[in-house]
């Protein structure tokens, strides 16, 4: 049969249609829920991450949950399959390789130092940080003003006192006059060393995390809006290629605020499949040394609704 513009065109179309047939549901079932799924469809996302399961089953299991993922091996190589039991070890962070008796970047060392004390004396140390710091607790955190002020204001009488006794120490005796002759005691106000340190303490726990929160957001807000002008370096737009899609989403309405939709760049980021991270809540993701405080904190926002930003090391 001779082959004429008109059929090509319709075979153009119809072929064209064909790719575009991708499931509509990236869900799993919990093994409850196997038997009546009709078969599952593989299909791989556009940023060639992890594989995707068209299933029949209903998207949320919160009765029986699907153990921890691990990666499967053969051809199925990006399919997350369950363990047959959970590792309590699981979350636990492995420390960085040491090469030439050298460490390498350790991403749990740095957020120590991120979040430490001695970061906050440094930015106290700095004129130009502190102003950003105090500038940040006067729009963003109000009522830590006056924790910040009480710091600062012992710190002065500190260093009045110090002062004093560095003054006290200078004196020379003089001849003649025997009371000269005794150095006087320096003075020591342990009472005030101790609610300084306090006052110190609530900010290291409180407002330190906040203002790193702070200025994160505000690196990605300028990276972003870079990326979208095409102004952003190239090797930072290869650095940060897809972690603007890296999300889950919750439901705070149903019990214990189950993960109810997380993108495929979350499950390839976390390596948890979609079987075992939705249903659940989302401090499956803490470890050893995520903060309490701000988890803490985080809950107290969700349970007030109101919105919250927060820096966890998972």
């Amino acid at each position: 049969m001779p082959v004429t513009p008109d059929s090509q065109q319709s075979r153009a179309r119809s072929a064209s249609r064909t790719p575009s047939t991708a499931p509509r549901s990236s869900q799993s079932t919990a093994p409850s829920l196997r038997a009546r799924s009709t078969g599952p469809t593989t299909v791989r996302s556009s940023a060639n991450s992890i594989m995707s399961i068209d299933s029949t089953a209903p998207s949320i299991a919160t009765q029986s949950l699907a153990p921890l993922q691990e990666k499967a091996n053969g051809d199925d190589g990006d399919r997350l399959s369950p363990l047959l039991e959970d590792d309590p070890k699981s979350f636990d962070l492995v420390c960085a390789p040491i090469e030439n008796e050298r460490k390498l970047f350790s991403l749990e060392a740095r957020s120590d130092q991120l979040f430490s004390k001695e970061h906050l004396e440094a930015i106290f140390q700095d004129t130009a940080s502190l102003l950003r710091f105090t500038s940040f607790l006067s729009v963003a955190r109000p009522k830590s003003v006056p924790v910040l002020i009480y710091y600062l204001d012992a710190l002065k009488a500190l260093r009045a006192i110090n002062y004093a006794n560095a003054v006290a120490e200078a004196l020379e005796p003089i001849d003649s006059l025997d009371f000269t002759e005794t150095p006087a005691r320096a003075t020591v106000n342990a009472v005030l060393e101790e609610k300084a340190n306090q006052a110190f303490a609530v900010l290291v726990r409180d407002d330190l995390p906040a203002f790193i929160t702070h200025i994160f957001i505000q690196t990605v807000s300028v990276s972003i809006s870079k990326r979208v002008t095409g102004n952003l370096p190239p090797l930072l737009r290869e650095a940060s290629e897809g972690l603007a899609e890296v999300f889950c989403l919750t439901d705070p309405s149903r019990t214990d605020n189950p993960i109810i939709f997380a993108s495929e760049e979350f499950h390839r980021t976390t390596q948890y499949g979609v079987s075992y991270a939705i249903g659940r809540n989302c401090r499956f993701l803490q470890g050893p040394k995520t903060n309490r405080s701000s988890v803490a904190r985080f809950k107290a926002a969700v349970l007030a609704g109101h919105e919250h930003s927060e820096v966890f090391l998972n």
